[in-house]
């Protein structure tokens, strides 16, 4: 069984690359040297699954992999992008 995701999948959370390689203020994860999944205007890719709490980078340093990942994105396109940031809440890591 193949996974598709459209663009509009409430479970996929974009951030502009313009802000994806700028670290904001306060609590971040710094994801390094790794092959995005890209929307080509509304940034990178992350999945928050059912949970929404939790984002699940759509990448991988190595880019055979990353590129079998892309396949579930028709409308995406791949980039190695040597650093992304996104802010973390303390709070999203207390069950």
């Amino acid at each position: 069984m193949t996974i598709v995701f459209t663009e509009d999948d409430p479970r996929l959370k974009f951030i502009p690359m313009e802000k994806a390689i700028v670290p904001p203020e306060g609590l971040i994860k710094h994801i390094k040297n790794c092959w995005w999944i890209v929307h080509p205007t509304k940034g990178v890719v992350f999945y928050t699954g059912n949970d929404k709490r939790f984002l699940a980078p759509q990448a991988n340093g190595n880019e055979e992999i990353a590129e079998r990942i892309l396949s579930a994105y028709s409308w995406a396109e791949l980039k190695f992008i040597p650093s992304v940031f996104h802010r973390i809440k303390p709070d999203d890591y207390v069950y």
